[in-house]
């Protein structure tokens, strides 16, 4: 669970102790508070890298024992699978716990030009659920969810090996387009 001044969201735990989420999520503020599902609270947590082009944050890096999330080594998914987004639409509690609602992979999406990938879904993506996980039936996450589109009744999830190539290379310090580091509190 992300919490800013203004806005909450979702997000989740990669390895080094980052937490990813959608930039839109935690801007234009500099850090937020965590929550996991355990209780676990952070507070203040710096806002490492901006990307907004490609609409995710990178966070921490936080000292946890929680193991972060278990990516997809294939995230090329049939279309008519099951897919499960999890997050936290509509939270207003301060340690809440996450929703999970089903769907369906029911087209793949590609922006050639910033060389990106999405999921289109039937799972409902609400507030507060962006930058939450699109996971496979054994839980391994397969997209970050952040784009509804309510009146046409779908949602789209970035492909998690578009996200992780785009955060892989801005920890290693490469400046990407619409990317921004963010300043050290």
């Amino acid at each position: 669970f992300i919490d800013t001044e203004a806005f909450t969201g979702s997000g989740f735990l990669i390895k080094d102790g980052y937490v990813v989420t959608n930039a839109h999520v935690v801007y234009p503020f500099n850090a937020a508070r965590i929550v996991f599902p355990n209780g676990e609270e952070y507070l203040d947590i710096p806002v490492k890298h901006l990307d907004l082009i490609a609409d995710l944050a990178i966070m921490g890096p936080i000292t946890t024992t929680l193991p972060p999330v278990t990516l997809a080594a294939n995230a090329d998914l049939v279309i008519g699978r099951d897919v499960y987004l999890v997050g936290y639409p509509g939270e207003v509690d301060a340690f809440p716990q996450p929703t999970i609602s089903r769907g369906l992979v029911s087209r793949k999406r590609d922006w050639p030009a910033m060389q990106l990938s999405y999921l289109q879904t039937d799972a409902k993506i609400a507030g507060g659920q962006s930058g939450g996980v699109l996971v496979d039936e054994q839980g391994q996450v397969v997209g970050i969810s952040g784009n509804s589109f309510a009146d046409q009744e779908f949602g789209l999830a970035m492909s998690v090996a578009s996200a992780m190539d785009r955060v892989q290379r801005l920890l290693a310090g490469e400046t990407l387009p619409g990317s921004d580091k963010r300043p050290v509190l």
